[in-house]
């Protein structure tokens, strides 16, 4: 039995860059087909960015803006959450929450948010995309605070998606994230079992202190 809900419609950030794009209804379904490892899919953005632990990291907004609307256009419903907002963890797990439609028993802990979002109902035949824009921001604010095994709440959360990542993969579904920051220098230790990369028109560090062309 498939059960459906009426998502938001995305939303704009404060200098109207429009970067969320959501599907119309959100359905607890089937999953989203394998891929058959062909140079088709090699060329493929989700390969790559699963490829390379389900994260990558963006510096120019127009490059996360490009590969938003490439995944807006391939079957992926996508998720943005504005970190910079997040004062507080009550912020941040609110975010979260609301953005991804968590279920009402959501406890708003760091657990509780490990395990919605391994267990985040994807839709049928749809992958699903979170952007975390300014991540810097929340990594250098509140998301600094030291946890468990050397990790600060910023690699936590990053680690929470990487490893839900490796295991909506396991199940025949697609859950990757898009980190934009302004610190072109900022770097994460391993998650979900390996570090998130450079997206690849960035992946030089030149690249990332360059003016556009």
């Amino acid at each position: 039995m498939k059960h459906s809900e009426k998502l938001p419609d995305s939303r704009s950030e404060p200098d109207g860059t429009r970067l969320a794009f959501t599907s119309e209804w959100l359905t607890i379904a089937a999953d989203m087909p394998f891929f058959n490892n062909t140079p088709d899919d090699w060329q493929r953005l989700d390969w790559q960015i699963l490829r390379d632990g389900g994260i990558h990291l963006y510096w120019r907004r127009e490059y996360l803006l490009e590969d938003t609307k490439w995944f807006a256009s391939h079957d992926y419903d996508v998720f943005e959450l504005a970190c910079q907002t997040w004062q507080s963890q009550d912020d941040m797990f609110s975010d979260f929450a609301r953005v991804l439609r968590l279920p009402d028993y959501f406890g708003r802990n760091f657990d509780a948010l490990d395990e919605c979002i391994a267990d985040l109902p994807l839709t049928e035949n749809r992958g699903a995309v979170v952007v975390l824009s300014r991540f810097d921001a929340y990594a250098a604010g509140i998301g600094s605070a030291p946890m468990q095994r050397l990790k600060n709440e910023a690699e936590v959360v990053l680690d929470m998606i990487a490893s839900a990542s490796r295991f909506h993969l396991l199940n025949g579904n697609r859950l990757l994230a898009l980190v934009q920051t302004d610190d072109p220098e900022l770097r994460f230790g391993a998650l979900g079992g390996s570090s998130p990369q450079w997206n690849r028109r960035e992946w030089l560090s030149a690249k990332r202190h360059s003016n556009p062309a």
